[in-house]
């Protein structure tokens, strides 16, 4: 295929200044995100295409567009971006082919695992040269995708990668992908028309002729110097321009203009526009050809091409495309309907399913039974095979062919089902106004029930769902009554309901046969139970899931994760910790407000107990990444708890209020009950590492005492009791600390964490009491529990630094200065400045040196947080690899880090690196 004819590039300058340099930073290893918006025709896709083609030629392209456009279906662009990554690297796929789609909602789509899928691509592409990675009219590309694009570009640091996102809707774009952040403002450019000069250049450049500026005029006052709209008006009068500007009649909407420019080419040239807008996707010349029943498609695209209607794609065979979505759009829109729903006809003839089937539901011109009986028949097989996205798709396409409108009701509220229970929120909610009007009933109630837990509004899901249930009963649909009461226990279970939820999912459990409805009643009823008697009770329900978490099915992924936050809570920190972390790096979650921001927020305090803060802060730092592409307010507010918490026990106070500011901000819109018994046992956790008990007792105390934070009293009670015990003892007020201590010896507990907090407050408790020797007694005892499920680093430092100044206190020098010392120890490992400081003071008493760090501390201390990810894992024998897959980096990003460190430290290499983290931990 020749090349045709060009045209000059006209304009933008500074744009593309502003792309050059944002190139010339990535290729350095400084990642950029350039926001390119603008109405449709602007010329977006072409500007960027310039700078590809000059500025960045030493750039591997990665260009990520719907084609064709598919924001219904959840990971459909980032699915197809990752498979087109694959195939060319087994070879060119052949042109034209079209993407189907239920690859995209096949399982195992998340942001987390799709987000860091993307990671990886950039991070291989890098190797050989600096990436542009091209987002094309993004405002077609589904929320889902933009998600997991977004959450890659966050964990961006030294990439030699360049982003450019073309957007319509540059708002909704950055809110899908991301914090608004992403792209600073020197970041954004705003595309608008050609001035008088530059629509000057652009027509005579076209037209290879001069014209009068009145006439260029008229028509840039018509066109707002639109590109597209130029183009169109050029080509529907031939190049000519009318003497009278005021005459000047070319119709004022794109629609208009760009049909009466397909008009000026000869009938098979318009046959190829029509049919390319129809297909809204490239195509193979073989494929067009077949379509249009003609063998000279090659010699008729020819004249489109010269004249900027269409473009050749390269690819083993010639393929054919539109210059522009909007140019598609005015065409589309312009076809008279009978011919357009012909040609829908004719594709579905010569194109495979899904394709098949949405062209047939375009071209229906009334209803159409069989149709609408072979979408649910491909619903049904898309759902038995496990992917609820295309088949809510194929049920929701049922609805626009379906003679019985009892069935396209059902349809529309099966859908939404599917998608809420799918996790698949954003496209459910798109929904909501459709199912607010279908007729009343038990399914209605259901779908807006699901919708409200979409939305984290709980109560309102509780009186929908309860409903919902009843009147399914009532009929006699046990199996649709079990479905409701599962959904129900969800939003019991966040309200605290304890009672509420056992009786619903025990009816669920009674009567569902489906086995994902008996995995979400189990978890419920689970929950239900730690609300009433602890998370030891609610461990006990879940005993029988397999004992590694990879092992646990797909349709308990709930209860794998209760699991993990009922062995947490109960003690068990490490067995918390793995459940928690392999639910988290699950591909996918079901129904309920979990999400891999939740596993990740809970097993942020294991790790703090466990004395793993570097693993904590790494894990906040990726909760806090999925949480800006996915989260809902409820997700910051927990992780802008355990950041205050995280931040006054390594005493950075100011940071901590930052976060507890936030933390406050959030409460009004936090989407589950009982946020304000988690700040207020936040606060008072701020101020235990401040040192003022009295503040620990004024918080926390009342919150406790509440009969409606009975329940979540009772299931947090390991976080809490153990601060709020020793805060009553150290204000004097020893009755509230024995009442602490005999709750907390009454509970049922797994691992050392339990019996270790115990012994804390019983020595805090005797020490208040005037006992110092049953004081050191019970301190003695703690630090003799085997470490069980974890070793409770904080508890245990914290004893062991009230040991010391017991028997500081009773004369005993030499065992006080062992004590203190190991204290010291921990905490100056961990971090923990407040807590050290007291050791010190302690240990200066008596006279005893300071500890001089070594060179692993010493090089430690100088680290970033990303740096000491890198380091920590290096010292474990990880390879690069390894460390990039774990930490959701790309391999560019830990040689970067690793380089840094040699060279700021003099280190040799790895094996320098290696020896210096373990010295540090001997």
């Amino acid at each position: 295929m020749k090349e045709s004819p060009g045209h000059r590039f006209i304009g933008r300058t500074g744009e593309q200044g502003i792309l050059r340099g944002a190139a010339r930073s990535a290729a350095r290893g400084l990642p950029r995100v350039v926001l390119v918006s603008g109405p449709a025709g602007m010329g977006k896709t072409t500007l960027v295409e310039r700078f590809a083609e000059r500025a960045a030629k030493g750039f591997t392209v990665l260009r990520a567009r719907d084609l064709p456009p598919r924001t219904d279906l959840p990971f459909y662009t980032v699915t197809g971006l990752l498979a087109d990554a694959d195939e060319r690297e087994a070879g060119e796929r052949e042109a034209g082919e079209h993407r189907s789609g239920p690859a995209s909602g096949a399982p195992g789509a998340s942001v987390l695992a799709l987000g860091g899928a993307v990671v990886d691509l950039l991070g291989s592409l890098q190797e050989k040269a600096p990436v542009l990675f091209w987002l094309d009219d993004a405002h077609r590309i589904d929320p889902e995708s933009l998600q997991a694009i977004g959450f890659a570009l966050l964990r961006q640091q030294a990439e030699r990668v360049l982003t450019v996102v073309c957007t319509q809707q540059a708002a909704r774009t950055v809110r899908d992908m991301g914090p608004a952040d992403l792209v600073p403002e020197s970041d954004h450019i705003v595309l608008r028309g050609f001035d008088l000069a530059e629509t000057k250049e652009f027509v005579e450049d076209r037209t290879a002729r001069p014209h009068s500026r009145d006439r260029l005029r008229g028509l840039a006052e018509w066109s707002d110097g639109n590109p597209l709209f130029l183009e169109a008006a050029l080509g529907a009068f031939g190049g000519e321009l009318p003497d009278d500007p005021a005459a000047f009649g070319v119709p004022a909407s794109l629609s208009a203009a760009v049909s009466a420019w397909s008009r000026s080419f000869p009938p098979a040239g318009r046959a190829i526009l029509d049919m390319l807008a129809v297909l809204d996707a490239p195509a193979a010349l073989p494929f067009l050809g077949r379509l249009l029943g003609s063998d000279a498609v090659g010699a008729d695209a020819e004249v489109l091409v010269q004249q900027h209607a269409a473009r050749w794609l390269p690819g083993a065979y010639p393929a054919l495309d539109l210059v522009h979505a909007g140019q598609r759009d005015a065409l589309y829109a312009a076809i008279p309907l009978p011919e357009r729903n012909r040609m829908h006809r004719r594709a579905a003839e010569l194109l495979a399913p899904p394709a098949r089937w949405r062209h047939r539901v375009a071209a229906a011109e009334t209803y159409d039974a069989a149709l609408a009986h072979e979408l649910r028949e491909a619903s049904a097989r898309e759902r038995r095979a496990g992917l609820p996205g295309p088949a809510a798709e194929y049920l929701l396409a049922s609805r626009a062919v379906d003679p019985d409108s009892e069935r396209r009701r059902g349809a529309l509220l099966d859908a939404v089902r599917l998608q809420v229970t799918a996790g698949r929120h954003r496209s459910a909610l798109r929904q909501e106004e459709a199912v607010l009007h279908s007729a009343p009933g038990p399914r209605r109630d259901e779908a807006l029930g699901l919708l409200a837990l979409a939305h984290g509004r709980d109560s309102r899901a509780r009186a929908y769902l309860r409903d919902a249930r009843t009147a399914f009963d009532e009929r006699g649909d046990l199996a649709a009554a079990a479905c409701a009461a599962a959904e129900l226990g969800v939003a019991e279970g966040a309200l605290g309901l304890g009672e509420d939820a056992l009786a619903t999912s025990a009816y669920a459990l009674r009567h569902a046969p489906d086995e994902a409805v008996r995995g979400l009643a189990e978890a419920n009823l689970a929950y239900a139970h730690a609300l009433l008697g602890g998370p030891a009770r609610g461990l006990t329900l879940l005993d029988r899931l397999p004992t590694l978490p990879a092992d646990v099915p797909a349709t308990h992924t709930e209860a794998l994760v209760y699991r993990g936050l009922f062995r947490g809570l109960a003690g068990d920190l490490t067995g918390g910790v793995a459940d928690l972390t392999g639910a988290a790096r699950r591909h996918s979650l079901g129904l309920s407000r979990i999400s891999s921001v939740w596993p990740l927020t809970h097993s942020l305090w294991c790790h703090f107990m466990l004395g793993t803060w570097q693993e904590a802060r790494r894990n906040l730092a990726l909760a806090l990444d999925v949480a800006h592409t996915t989260g809902r307010p409820a997700d910051f507010f927990s992780l802008a708890c355990f950041s205050a918490l995280l931040d006054a026990f390594s005493g950075r106070f100011d940071e901590a209020r930052s976060a507890l500011r936030e933390a406050n901000a959030q409460v009004s819109t936090a989407d589950f009950a009982g946020s304000g018994f988690h700040l207020a046992a936040t606060e008072a956790g701020v101020e235990f590492a401040a040192g003022d008990h009295e503040a620990v007792v004024a918080l926390l105390g009342p919150v406790v005492a509440q009969g409606v934070n009975e329940g979540r009293s009772r299931l947090y009670a390991l976080r809490y009791a153990p601060m709020l015990g020793v805060a009553y003892a150290r204000t004097g007020d020893t009755a509230r600390a024995r009442e602490t201590l005999r709750g907390l010896e009454a509970r049922e507990g797994r691992g050392a964490l339990l019996p270790v907090a115990v012994r804390w407050v019983r020595g805090a408790v005797a020490l208040a009491e005037g006992d110092p020797s049953g004081a050191a007694d019970a301190y003695r005892d703690g630090l003799a529990v085997p470490r069980d499920g974890g070793d409770p680093v904080m508890h245990r430092a914290a004893m062991e630094l009230d040991l010391g100044a017991v028997l500081l206190e009773s004369g005993d020098a030499e065992g006080a200065r062992g004590h203190l010392g190991s204290a010291e120890g921990v905490f100056a490992r961990l971090g923990a400045e407040p807590a050290r400081r007291r050791c010190r003071s302690l240990l200066d008493s008596l006279g005893a040196p300071p500890v001089r760090p070594g060179p692993g501390t010493r090089l430690w201390e100088g680290l970033s947080d990303r740096e000491r990810d890198i380091a920590e894992l290096v010292a474990r024998g990880w390879t690069n690899r390894e460390i990039a897959v774990q930490l959701y980096l790309s391999a560019k990003t830990v040689e970067y880090h690793l380089g840094h460190i040699y060279a700021r430290n003099h280190i040799r290499g790895r094996r320098e690196l290696r020896d210096r983290m373990q010295s540090r931990s001997e």
